[in-house]
């Protein structure tokens, strides 16, 4: 039996060339998820429309193109194959991902894809069909999102944090429909809808930079898990306080999203 590179995660589907596929798919998942909040931080640290700022903006959006879409592919085969073997809990191997932890980050995949296509320049990612696309894409997203809210709520667990990936980039989402020019001729509104979208990104590539690489951390210097308790992350869970910080971490955001919906009002009616 196999396991991922950093978690120890297990990689059970059927053959050596089937785990090793899913092996490789899982590094082309790593490799730009470290280069991704690096990356962020130098666009970040760079004057604003230098080339520093431009290359390092490149590299960041193709890296997180690249993570969301090997992260869909890898849910997707979680969710799909060798299930049951895949979601339990061996000794020496760590606790899989529950379920709606699985289908946020596939929602949240699919919404970075979005994000990025609507807050980077045209020449950086062509746009054939914009306004067919800013009518259709968004309402599918949330729709998807409210979907999968019930999903969670009603046959898997009400009290998850995945909650929180799928509510904030269905806002996100909204807040950029909220906030689209006719044209990029509006500039300001369009400077300041890349740097919301991409403040988000880069937000969420620290966030998940975090839940990747620092439980990998507490592997080297605590050992392997050897215990082999159940497996409860397909099952509801009962409630947890930590589940209302979520709504409180959530309050400036909020803030910002209607300020930005605002301000975007007044400069159409301007």
């Amino acid at each position: 039996m196999g396991s991922t590179f950093l978690l120890h995660k297990p990689v059970i589907y059927g053959s050596v060339f089937a785990n090793s596929l899913f092996l490789v798919i899982l590094l082309l998942h790593i490799i730009p998820a470290a280069i991704a909040p690096i990356s962020a931080i130098v666009a970040f640290a760079a004057r604003k429309g230098s080339k520093s700022h431009q290359r390092s903006g490149r590299f960041f959006a193709w890296s997180m193109v690249v993570v969301a879409l090997t992260g869909i592919i890898l849910d997707i085969i979680r969710l799909c194959f060798f299930v049951k073997e895949n979601h339990t809990k061996y000794a020496g191997y760590t606790m899989p991902a529950t379920y709606p932890a699985r289908l946020g980050f596939m929602f949240v995949g699919v919404c970075i894809l979005y994000i990025i296509r609507e807050v980077t320049l045209p020449h950086v990612f062509r746009r054939q069909s914009r306004e067919q696309a800013a009518a259709v894409v968004p309402s599918l997203l949330v729709a998807t999102g409210l979907a999968l809210t019930a999903i969670i709520m009603l046959r898997l667990n009400p009290w998850t944090g995945a909650l929180w990936m799928i509510w904030t980039f269905s806002l996100i989402v909204i807040v950029m429909t909220q906030t689209t020019s006719s044209s990029w001729s509006n500039r300001e509104a369009d400077v300041a809808r890349h740097r919301l979208g991409m403040s988000c990104l880069a937000a969420f590539s620290w966030w998940s930079a975090l839940q990747g690489f620092g439980p990998a951390l507490a592997l080297i210097f605590n050992g392997d898990d050897l215990s082999t308790r159940a497996y409860v992350g397909n099952q509801p869970g009962s409630f947890s306080f930590t589940f209302v910080l979520f709504f409180v971490s959530w309050a400036p955001f909020f803030g910002l999203a209607a300020y930005l919906i605002r301000r975007s009002k007044r400069l159409r009616q301007t």
